[in-house]
């Protein structure tokens, strides 16, 4: 290994490449979570860069009310996304694959396919990816930190949270049991679009500049991230800091072959086999689990989701809902069990 690798700017590289591919993945690993793809968050991407540059320069808005505004404006993109998902039923992977479509021509005929730049204040671009006191690392570390641990909370500790690995998990016995599944779903389209809308915002505070091209190829490293961090492809189950883990991983190989000067398909092949072989040890486990949970006296999935499906009898609506969500976090605890 180069000596170069374990300098202080090799992992500055290292943690800012980690930063912005790994806030666009935990948006994927919610949806994937949840049971859906988004192709469309390097386009979202894309143009959140441009409302921010848009916003300022041609509406004169100042910095922090155009990048409030580039968030929302992706985040919207997000529901377009779940609506079209939940309304036509279509699976999300085509949906999504024409919204990107529709997206990148559209930030293509907004900058001409030329380059716009922006003149953002110093102060403001040093808060949201600028470098920090130490060692050249940037602040879209910290936002990445603390987006990870929100996430994590998301995902643990709140109700939105098992609602999204029911939703990921049995769709019908979540709705059994009270659970909006459209309206779950649309909403992690939203977190995706508007944690990719976050990322925009920081390459325009790091480049100052949007291109066409902005985000291209990132919905694939992201969907790579997920898989790599331990995330089910058939959804009901993932985290935040697996996505973390992955995004890692990914950063220190793809700074690690530019330091080596590796020709650039290189990293592409590579990330293909890791992702090809973190999808094979998943399914393995996910069979060994399916031939051990019997054996344990443990709850299979299908035991699983005929308890969620089971609405108590004999109460109001909310009631049952309150009730039904206790037997739905039970189940999902025994998933958890059942994969450790």
């Amino acid at each position: 290994m180069t000596p170069l690798f374990w300098t202080i700017p090799t992992l500055a590289s290292i943690s800012s490449v980690a930063a912005e591919l790994g806030i666009v993945s935990i948006g994927m690993t919610i949806l994937l979570i949840a049971g859906h793809f988004d192709l469309s968050v390097g386009a979202i991407l894309g143009l959140a860069s441009f409302f921010v540059v848009t916003l300022m320069n041609d509406f004169g808005l100042p910095p922090v009310l155009a990048i409030v505004l580039a968030v929302v404006g992706a985040t919207l993109l997000g529901l377009v996304n779940g609506l079209l998902q939940t309304r036509t039923g279509i699976h999300s992977f085509i949906i999504t694959l024409g919204t990107s479509l529709v997206y990148r021509g559209m930030l293509l005929a907004f900058t001409g396919g030329f380059p716009m730049a922006v003149d953002m204040p110093r102060g403001v671009s040093n808060i949201i990816a600028g470098p920090m006191l130490y060692g050249g690392m940037r602040m879209s570390l910290v936002w990445f930190v603390l987006i990870t641990a929100l996430a994590t909370v998301l995902l643990l500790r709140t109700r939105l949270g098992n609602w999204i690995q029911a939703v990921g998990q049995n769709p019908k016995a979540a709705h059994n049991l009270g659970v909006n599944v459209s309206r779950t779903t649309v909403i992690a389209f939203m977190l995706s679009g508007g944690l990719a809308g976050i990322v925009g915002v920081m390459q325009v505070a790091r480049f100052a500049s949007v291109d066409a091209m902005r985000g291209t190829g990132i919905e694939l490293q992201a969907v790579a991230v997920s898989v790599i961090g331990g995330t089910l492809l058939s959804g009901g189950y993932g985290s935040a800091i697996g996505a973390m883990m992955g995004a890692i991983v990914l950063a220190t190989i793809q700074t690690g072959l530019v330091l080596v000067s590796a020709p650039g398909f290189l990293y592409t092949t590579i990330m293909g086999v890791i992702v090809v072989g973190a999808v094979l040890v998943n399914n393995w486990f996910s069979s060994l689990i399916s031939r051990i949970a019997p054996m344990t006296g443990e709850d299979t999935e299908g035991d699983s989701a005929q308890r969620v499906s089971a609405v108590p009898d004999g109460k109001g609506p909310h009631q049952a809902r309150e009730e039904g969500a206790t037997v739905l976090r039970g189940a999902l605890s025994v998933k958890r069990e059942v994969q450790r």
